[in-house]
């Protein structure tokens, strides 16, 4: 289990450190949570969401970018608990999710811009492990990724956690 960290502490310690410029609301049951980064661009269509979360996730987070999109949900109750039984760290969407009030109990981390009831495409549609651009920092599949109430940071170096 990954020892209680503070994002501002760590940018404060870490200073080459990115923080992203989105408002990520906390929709699962963990409050924080940090890992080595996957990507998945999803443009409302979550086929290669699921396509990622069905593998191993042990000491990872999987970064979706939706492009901004609130019309359809990336991720529901279903996917996330695929991530839970795979072992996924957590899963932050630049997008939507939906099944709140499941995900809410859920063992997870899930950060998103919002919720919205509608399911997504299923269009084998997006690209995986590619750099994505999200709130001002790029992110690439390797980095690291940290996320608490406060926000989300990357280094492209694992950093300690006190």
């Amino acid at each position: 289990m990954t020892k209680r960290f503070s994002t501002p502490d760590l940018s404060d310690l870490h200073p080459e450190t990115f923080a992203m410029d989105i408002q990520f609301k906390s929709f699962g049951k963990k409050e924080y949570f940090c890992g080595q980064v996957m990507t998945a661009q999803c443009p409302n269509d979550n086929s290669k969401v699921k396509e990622i979360l069905n593998r191993n996730g042990s000491g990872q987070v999987l970064v979706v970018d939706g492009l901004g999109s609130t019309k359809v949900a990336l991720l529901g109750d279903m996917l996330a608990q695929q991530a839970i039984d795979n072992s996924w760290e957590g899963i932050i969407v630049n997008g939507c999710v939906r099944d709140v009030e499941i995900l809410r109990n859920l063992p997870i981390g899930v950060f998103a811009i919002g919720s919205c009831p509608i399911k997504s495409n299923k269009q084998d549609l997006g690209v995986t492990g590619q750099s994505l651009e999200i709130g001002g920092v790029k992110v690439e599949k390797g980095c690291w990724i940290y996320a608490d109430e406060t926000g989300v940071l990357l280094s492209k170096v694992e950093l300690e956690v006190n």
